[in-house]
């Protein structure tokens, strides 16, 4: 499982305790020391869906941090991150 790769965007969330977060892109390359896969700039659908019972790490990261994905802009490359409870 590649959890650790997003494991420094769980821990960035952590530590906003609640609040929300807008992040780039970019951002959250730099978090994860990598570059997001091509489907992050090509479907809402396929890469920042909330699902995370099958095996994206990434939808794992931000929702074990209790966060959802609330708004992505792919031309704009960001993503609003929101709590879940």
């Amino acid at each position: 499982m590649q959890l650790r790769k997003y494991q420094p965007l769980l821990s960035h969330l952590q530590r906003r305790k609640g609040r929300p977060e807008m992040l780039s892109f970019e951002d959250i390359e730099k978090l994860i020391g990598a570059e997001l896969p091509p489907s992050a700039a090509k479907s809402r659908s396929s890469f920042w869906s909330n699902n995370y019972r099958d095996e994206n790490s990434h939808a794992r990261a931000w929702s074990r941090a209790g966060y959802r994905v609330a708004y992505v802009d792919r031309e704009e490359r960001i993503v609003r991150f929101e709590r879940t409870h």
